[in-house]
């Protein structure tokens, strides 16, 4: 009975290291997301670089009422819709994302991301995300754009 205690201690003592090893590594701070999970460094990427918008998308954007400055809020609480997006696109895949904007409409974005990695020109050296689309309950899509 004494070798099973014996054991039992260095097992414990084991086990405890290791989920104090795993908590060092992975725990991240208050983030609610963590960044090594694909939704988490999907959205902690397109944070980073910012989003750019294609002049027929800030057309839409102003038609709507809608400012790039508030998106900066969206993606703290935005969820990715991996089944919906295009994530095989070489070299730059398209991601749905939906979250609600400071006024508590839902949205649905598609971004386009481009991370350094993937870009084949060397002088590109940054990563890009844009907005290609998006759509909500009410759009106004009959603007003069």
């Amino acid at each position: 009975m004494d070798k099973f205690i014996n054991r039992l201690k260095f097992y414990l003592i084991g086990f405890g290291l290791g989920c104090v090893m795993v908590w060092a590594i992975f725990y991240s701070g208050d983030d609610a997301r963590s960044s090594w999970l694909p939704e988490g460094r999907v959205l902690e990427f397109i944070e980073e670089t910012g989003v750019t918008v294609e002049s027929r998308m800030n057309c839409l954007l102003v038609c709507n009422n809608i400012s790039i400055s508030e998106f900066s809020n969206f993606f703290k609480n935005a969820k990715v819709n991996f089944k919906e997006s295009t994530t095989s696109r070489e070299p730059c895949p398209v991601y749905k994302i939906e979250g609600k904007l400071s006024n508590g409409s839902k949205i649905t974005v598609f971004i386009e991301t481009c991370e350094p990695r993937r870009l084949s020109s060397a002088e590109e050296k940054e990563g890009v995300a844009t907005l290609i689309d998006f759509s909500f309950e009410g759009i106004n899509v009959n603007c003069n754009c």
